[in-house]
């Protein structure tokens, strides 16, 4: 079954062309027919064209350059709509999921055993390296203000692949950063596994998380629970 792994971006230059290689590496060395979709909100540090100069590089990779529009969540669905794969992921830019993780997220998936399988840092053997405390307690919060939306451990996790299906005919109208969490109230299944992760601070370049990002997702939320209590 071919992978697309869609990787929204935003002044991610320098992790780029690390991500990439430890990616089509990783598809290489376990036989997956994955390819690479970028979709970039048009970064100040030109991550798009660094992207651009690695497709002689690596085989099947998509480069979507959006002038206007914005948003983590957007930009995801931006490069579902710009695939034809049976198997969709994402995956932050960051470093700060391990793309060795992809074979085993990606495995349940191509055996039929789920619809929707998540990179999860909170099951047994997931877990946080390099995060302060304060930031591993907001994190939880934010998790546990969904425990009526959905019994996913690691429902905020942005490392996750599923089958196209879940998705096929379904309204989706994320806000923020959030795309798992939409997907898991409002798409189509019904199986869904959690594959441990350690997730890692990035590397390279600053945090996207601010006021402005908290808010939304507090409106996304609130809006998904308003879904489900009239659906």
């Amino acid at each position: 079954m071919d992978i697309t792994l869609v990787i929204p971006t935003y002044n991610e230059a320098e992790n780029v062309p690390i991500l990439l290689e430890n990616v089509y590496r990783i598809f290489a060395e376990h036989g997956l027919d994955g390819s690479v979709t970028i979709v970039d909100d048009n970064s100040p540090d030109g991550t798009w064209k660094v992207a651009e100069e690695l497709k002689d590089k690596y085989g099947g990779l998509r480069v979507i350059r959006r002038m206007s529009e914005r948003g983590l969540s957007s930009a995801v669905l931006e490069g579902f709509r710009n695939s034809e794969s049976a198997i969709l992921g994402v995956m932050d830019a960051d470093l700060s999921h391990p793309a060795e993780s992809i074979p085993d997220i990606v495995a349940p998936i191509m055996r039929d055993e789920a619809d929707i399988s998540i990179g999860s840092r909170y099951v047994s053997e997931g877990g946080i390296e390099d995060w302060p405390a304060r930031r591993k307690i907001s994190s939880r919060l934010a998790t546990l203000a969904v425990r009526g939306l959905t019994s996913v451990k690691d429902p905020m996790s942005g490392f996750f692949f599923l089958k196209r299906e879940t998705i096929k005919d379904v309204k989706l109208d994320p806000l923020g950063f959030k795309i798992a969490l939409e997907i898991l109230v409002r798409g189509k299944y019904d199986k869904v596994v959690e594959v441990p992760i350690t997730f890692r601070d990035r590397l390279y370049g600053e945090t996207k998380l601010g006021s402005g990002v908290i808010i939304d997702y507090f409106l996304h939320v609130a809006r998904l629970y308003a879904y489900k209590a009239f659906s």
